[in-house]
This record gives C-alpha cells, sequence and structure tokens, in this order.
C-alpha cells in the first residue's frame, strides 16, 4: 500500500511580475526551490515540510545540500517542526543537542529566523506542540 503525499508548494500572485528561472523539487515533496525574478532583481524561494521526527537533523542535511542554491536574495519558508531558537521551547525544556547544531548551522550559512529578528520576545503567533513538546512560532 502506498502512502500518499501530498508535497509542498510555492504560490505566486499573478499580479506579481515573477519571472521563473528554475524549478528544484525532490522526489519525496518535501521541499521546493524556485529560482526567479521580480522587476529584474534575482530571488530565490524554497518551501519545505520537514518530518515530524529528526526535523533538525532533515533542516541541517537539507540546507548543506541546497547551500550552492542559497543566496543573499533567499527567502526559506515553511514547516519544520522543531524550535529555532531558545524562545520557541516550553521554559520548562533545556535545548537539545539536534537544535542546538541545527541554530550553529544557520549561523554558520548566515541565515536569520525573521520573526524573531522583528518580535525576539513576542509569544503571538506561537502555540505548544504537546507532540513535540514546545512552542512552533
Amino acid at each position: 500500500m502506498k502512502k500518499k503525499k501530498a508535497g509542498v508548494a510555492i504560490a505566486i500572485s499573478d499580479k506579481i511580475d515573477f519571472k521563473t528561472k528554475t524549478v528544484i523539487r525532490d522526489k519525496e515533496g518535501c521541499y521546493i526551490i524556485i529560482k526567479g525574478s521580480i522587476h529584474k532583481e534575482d530571488i530565490t524561494l524554497v518551501n519545505t515540510y520537514a518530518p515530524n521526527i529528526g526535523a533538525s537533523t532533515y533542516i541541517k542535511q537539507l540546507l548543506t545540500n541546497i547551500k550552492g542554491e542559497i543566496d543573499s536574495n533567499t527567502l526559506i519558508v515553511g514547516d519544520f517542526n522543531t524550535p529555532m531558537t531558545a524562545m520557541n521551547r516550553a521554559s520548562r525544556q533545556k535545548i537539545n543537542r539536534e537544535t542546538a547544531t541545527l541554530t550553529d548551522t544557520l549561523d554558520q550559512m548566515d541565515l536569520i529566523g525573521i520573526f524573531r529578528l522583528f518580535y525576539p520576545k513576542a509569544a503571538e503567533f506561537t502555540f505548544i506542540s504537546c507532540a513535540h513538546g514546545h512552542y512552533l512560532p
């Protein structure tokens, strides 16, 4: 019996002058990369869905694999299924090794979480995941 998977997508309004140059997908449907331009400005869009188990490891591996596709005009979005910072964890929990390693990878690749950049202490727009035991932005 095959498992049904929907995959990820990126919706771009037809009101935006977006010109697609390249589309890269994985065969499992866990990520899509669209390279293109808006008003002659190059942009790379990445959408990913990390598995519920091993999300930090998956994201770290994905970022390592697509490192050559990422530049200063890259936007990475998706359901990461993992806390990206200490702020996203319930106060009673310690940051686990996977999250710390992921944070190090993000720092090494010079990637930042935009939400936490603008709202470093905000708890709005987060929820506690009982399955994961932490807050997700």
